[in-house]
């Protein structure tokens, strides 16, 4: 495996005497991992930049608050344990393992996610320690700073996590009945807890130990006894690349144009919704909508025209949702409205008022905003289908066909007419 090594000198000399020893080597391609001194941590992340590396970043010093505060993923305080780190983190997994939860165990109601349990005032800390001295320090030094709650051992740490959905949980290694271990594979199975980080507490600081609790989706690992300092900089370091993998995931599930979700997240919910709804035995409704003649605007007013037709559709169909109601961007100038617990009539009634708001939008923006909308239904017996969310799909869209070719402008339901 390829391991970048910046820097020279004798201590560059001796951080590849000690990868060597845990079989890493420099190569040719682009490095799996960089290793540097504290002084020459800069020009390391400036060269994992130019290569677009992932990999970890880890940094011989005897300061690694300092250096994680910096950049680096990790430090060491002798060539030896730096290649333990680096090790480590190669052999664990990098990207977040999968919730392993079947989604038809999920709450009725909708999960809250990360996004929305951290809108706090302070980031909200889990601390999991059983000695009780060790969990009153831990609280004192991260009061300041954060939000803390504590429990004592693994079990209560699984539920505990699950009705805070902390922002981070700190979780010590050897805990009493179930083990740091078995608690992270506890939470990351619960869809609720599933990405929540999490940073191992352990004396047992063995390459090994730290591999495993990488590899089972620790985000990272922290060895006993170790500074305030270097506690407080890890900590905040998860937080922000947390925050920043969030950031990222929503704009990857986001229409640029309009801020509604795209065609991706669309369809992650609509098998959601339709597992929740036969779960339950509720109904499940679809609208399609197409914005009409956006052609036309386009040849006549512009393509800025054009997209300001788009927005105002996409405003008309956002304040007519329900709290439980979700909307995407299907594409061009296609939306899909879901709407849960909702039949086929219910859902007719849902696209005529969508339609009839269309034509005062089209007063306020000064645009022929109009639509034509196609709406299914699956009742609660169609719904073990494993074709139900392409069938209420398929449905919808030969509604919205239908209401196109019948004149535009108009609301046409699967299988009757309007």
């Amino acid at each position: 495996m390829n391991v970048r090594v910046v820097g020279a000198g004798e201590i560059a000399d001796a951080l590849r005497d000690a990868l060597a020893r845990v079989g890493l080597y420099e190569r040719a391609g682009t490095p799996a991992a960089f290793v540097c001194a504290a002084d020459d941590l800069p020009r390391a992340i400036a060269m994992r930049e130019l290569a677009q590396a992932t990999g970890p970043l880890v940094v011989l010093t005897t300061d690694p608050a300092t250096a994680i505060e910096a950049g680096a993923d990790d430090a060491g305080g002798n060539p030896d344990e730096v290649a333990r780190r680096v090790a480590a983190r190669l052999k664990a997994p990098r990207a977040m393992r999968k919730p392993l939860a079947d989604p038809l165990t999920e709450e009725e109601t909708p999960e809250p996610s990360l996004a929305v349990a951290g809108r706090r005032e302070k980031p909200l800390i889990l601390v999991v320690e059983d000695d009780e001295d060790a969990r009153e320090v831990l609280q004192e030094l991260l009061r300041d700073q954060y939000e803390v709650e504590a429990v004592g051992d693994g079990e209560s740490a699984v539920k505990r996590a699950r009705d805070l959905l902390p922002d981070l949980v700190l979780l010590d290694l050897f805990l009493p009945g179930l083990d740091g271990f078995g608690a992270l594979t506890g939470l990351r199975r619960d869809m609720k807890t599933a990405e929540v980080p999490v940073i191992f507490l352990s004396a047992q600081g063995d390459a090994e130990t730290k591999s495993q609790g990488l590899s089972l989706g620790a985000a990272d690992y922290l060895a006993k006894p170790f500074s305030a300092q270097e506690l407080m900089a890890r900590v905040d370091r998860t937080l922000k690349l947390t925050a920043q993998k969030e950031h990222f995931r929503a704009l990857a599930q986001t229409d640029g144009l309009t801020g509604l979700p795209n065609f991706r997240s669309f369809h992650a919910r609509l098998e959601e919704e339709v597992a929740r709804a036969d779960r339950y035995a509720h109904p499940l409704s679809c609208a399609m909508v197409d914005l009409d003649g956006l052609k036309s605007i386009n040849d006549r007013l512009g393509h800025a025209a054009g997209n300001r037709a788009i927005l105002a559709l996409a405003d008309a169909v956002r304040e007519e949702l329900r709290d439980t109601d979700f909307a995407a961007r299907y594409g061009g100038d296609e939306f899909v409205v879901l709407l849960p617990q909702t039949n086929e009539a219910q859902g007719g009634q849902f696209a005529e008022r969508l339609r009839k708001r269309l034509l005062e939008v089209s007063e306020d923006a000064g645009l022929p905003v109009r639509g034509s909308i196609g709406v299914a239904a699956v009742s609660a017996d169609e719904l073990d289908s494993p074709d139900a969310a392409e069938d209420l799909l398929r449905r919808a869209d030969e509604a919205l066909y239908r209401a196109k070719r019948s004149g535009r402008d108009r609301v046409e339901v699967a299988h009757v007419e309007h």
